[in-house]
């Protein structure tokens, strides 16, 4: 999994302002997880 330097930027402006991530990114991120918990 590659990620570009736009959706990385996106990304991190969501996690910085609190938001979700849309399922796009979550998919990606954590596979087939619906749930993730943050640590």
């Amino acid at each position: 999994m590659k990620l570009t330097d736009n959706e990385i930027c996106d990304i991190t402006q969501r996690l910085e302002a609190g938001k979700s991530l849309p399922d796009k990114y979550r998919l990606l991120l954590f596979e087939d997880k619906r749930e993730v918990e943050l640590v």
